[in-house]
């Protein structure tokens, strides 16, 4: 009889590569040789192949993975409604709240809080391999704190930014950085004539951070370069932004930036992507206008602090995430835009009716990372077997 230990070493590494990148937990405790192997290489290539959009979302305050597959969009195909699936191999989540979730070069950054205390703590995961590690704060977590994960691109040692609010104006007033690599935080120096917030959210872009700025009447994009560990000069947005607008900020691959933007009441979403973009430099070009009216009725508007959405260049679509609630119920609901009027709403299951407070700014939509999931051998110092 053929046992685990007598499959040669190629017919492993098939089997490995067809495996979700959520269940190598359970690989992993097969044998010390599937553990090992598991560790060293980077596998489910397949799975990368087969699931172009894999992507971690935050669903009801749980963490979530979601396969979104647009392969028939645009085709005249029947669109596959996407596969959302809660991710229970990291134990350390089983008992708190999941509120954002922030993903860079194959770490994932989860923000939770405690689901008695409303204690608000940090966790680090790296998904392919299955170590995660809790974060203490230099001083108690404020639930309407921000954060940004990237890497210094000189050593690739990763790094997490904080904004803080120390005053009563929900605008951030201090920044903290913590260095995962020394464990250590530290206070910076960084003086503002901006107000940032705290309902905006940046994403990654090569290690870096870009938080969208509102400051009636024109919004700006900050970069934060984690090398350097300071701001760029305030850029431009390509359209002119107000307070109410609805503006939220996807990545491209590491490589570009997209903004969707629909003004206060109006029934126009316009997307455009950057064609280049420096700390000190960026220009933009239009992606994709509709108008949602015909669709939705009058008077629709994503949320202008919660929204998350991504795109697809080769199909020139966006999947918009929404929260709909009435009287009676409330759901997760992705909305599929493109070209020629292609308009498509996919419902992503039951949410939790939303209690709206200060102390849950953005909380309540599910948020979905921009950026597709690339698994890679990022390890985590001082790290804990998570899965």
């Amino acid at each position: 009889m053929t046992i685990i230990s007598d499959l040669s070493w190629d017919l492993v590494e098939k089997i490995l590569s067809r495996v979700p990148i959520i269940s190598l937990g359970a690989v992993r405790s097969t044998c010390k040789r599937w553990n090992r192997l598991s560790k060293n290489r980077l596998l489910c290539k397949a799975e990368a192949r087969r699931h172009q959009f894999l992507r971690f979302m935050v669903k009801n305050y749980k963490l979530c993975s979601m396969r979104f597959d647009l392969h028939g969009v645009l085709d005249g195909e029947e669109f596959v409604d996407p596969s959302i699936k809660e991710i229970t191999v990291v134990d350390s989540l089983n008992h708190v709240k999941v509120t954002q979730v922030f993903h860079c070069d194959g770490l994932s950054l989860c923000v939770t809080k405690d689901k008695e205390e409303n204690k608000t703590s940090l966790l680090v995961w790296t998904p392919y391999l299955g170590q995660t590690r809790w974060i203490q704060a230099r001083n108690d977590y404020n639930r309407l704190d921000l954060y940004a994960l990237g890497y210094d691109s000189n050593n690739r040692k990763h790094k997490i930014l904080r904004f803080l609010d120390t005053g009563s104006s929900y605008k951030v007033t201090l920044y903290e950085i913590y260095d995962i690599s020394s464990d250590s935080w530290r206070v910076l120096n960084i003086t503002q004539d901006w107000d940032i917030m705290f309902y905006h959210r940046g994403v990654s872009l090569k290690g870096n951070n870009g938080p969208v700025e509102i400051a009636e009447p024109h919004a700006i994009l900050l970069c934060f370069d984690f090398t350097k560990e300071r701001f760029g000069p305030p850029l431009p947005l390509p359209v002119e932004h107000y307070v109410d607008d609805t503006g939220t900020l996807s990545s491209l691959r590491d490589e570009k930036l997209a903004v969707l933007y629909q003004p206060t009441s109006m029934s126009d979403v316009q997307i455009w992507v950057t064609t280049k973009i420096e700390p000190s430099a960026v220009s933009w070009v239009p992606f994709l206008k509709i108008d949602v009216e015909p669709f939705t009725g009058f008077g629709f508007q994503f949320h202008h602090d919660g929204a998350s959405f991504f795109i697809d260049e080769e199909k020139k679509v966006a999947v918009v995430f929404q929260i709909d609630e009435s009287e009676m119920t409330c759901y997760d609901t992705a909305y599929l835009i493109g070209e020629n009027g292609y308009f498509e709403k996919v419902g992503l299951g039951e949410a939790e009716k939303p209690q709206w407070s200060a102390n849950n700014v953005g909380e309540y939509c599910p948020l979905v990372c921009s950026c597709s999931f690339v698994p890679s051998l990022v390890h985590i110092n001082n790290e804990s077997a998570g899965s």
